[in-house]
């Protein structure tokens, strides 16, 4: 299905989010099998997709950090338990399908998902470099800004 969708330029939206915070459950009910195709980032592309990555909030936690986290490490953090490594991608890939990939499914790639000049000015400052930590220290990160088309919309209570 997945060599499908790429021939298709089908562009999913996955909620890698629901990973860590419920992770576990979906072993417990869905079984090992069925577990090999649950949210398959890396065989995703790896065959040349471009996968989005979001929430699906308000029925879900709404910080991009845990779609991140759970993108990158595939770790319930509720037990500790790791769902498919094999299905693991980088922090970068994890960044590009939460910001690109997502403005290409939406048609919106020429105005966002990337900074460049004449697109809109939308991003996040972290309080730590994403790039430079440990992966699995994702989850501790803490959003210290937002902007929004250039206006900044939330700072951080440095309390």
């Amino acid at each position: 299905m997945i060599q499908r969708m790429a021939k298709m330029n089908i562009c999913p939206s996955l909620n890698s989010g629901m990973l860590v915070t419920v992770g576990s459950n979906y072993r417990r009910f869905y079984g090992d099998e069925r577990m090999k195709y649950l949210i398959a980032l890396r065989s995703m592309l790896d065959a040349g997709i471009r996968v989005s990555i979001s929430s699906d909030s308000p029925s879900e936690s709404p910080p991009g950090i845990t779609t991140l986290d759970g993108a990158v490490n595939r770790l319930c953090r509720a037990t500790g338990e790791q769902q498919n490594p094999e299905q693991c991608i980088t922090v970068m890939e994890a960044i590009r399908c939460a910001t690109l990939h997502g403005a290409y499914a939406s048609f919106e790639d020429d105005r966002k998902g990337s900074l460049e000049l004449g697109k809109f000015a939308d991003l996040i400052v972290l309080d730590q470099d994403i790039l430079s930590i440990p992966p699995q220290d994702i989850h501790t990160l803490k959003v210290d800004m937002t902007v929004i088309d250039g206006n900044i919309e939330y700072v951080r209570n440095s309390e």
